[in-house]
């Protein structure tokens, strides 16, 4: 084992995680903050009770939870990542609030 991978062992364990994932891709993100349970693994769709797809689109977060669904019960229904998290209210980006809360 290296040095820096005993390091950043040592600041798992003390609740210290490296940051540099935050300038990478937003999936990177996105996964890193629901295997924290900051926010929501899966999302069930409110009209059908399916789950919903994650699904990148151009936004902020750079996804999106959506389900889509053809003939009787057509509908086409969209929720935001943030949707009953911490983030839902923020007017900032996931990983810019992510680094604010860390400093």
């Amino acid at each position: 084992m290296s040095s820096r991978e005993k390091h950043r062992a040592f600041e798992s364990q003390a609740g210290m995680y490296d940051l540099e994932f935050l300038y990478g891709l937003k999936k990177d993100v996105i996964e890193w903050c629901m295997g924290m349970d900051m926010i929501a693994k899966e999302y069930g769709c409110p009209t059908c009770g399916e789950k919903m797809v994650l699904t990148e689109r151009n936004c902020s977060d750079g996804y999106i939870w959506v389900c889509r669904k053809f003939g009787v019960n057509e509908h086409h229904i969209k929720r935001t990542v943030r949707k009953c998290s911490w983030f839902d209210e923020s007017k900032l980006i996931i990983p810019q609030a992510l680094v604010l809360t860390y400093l």
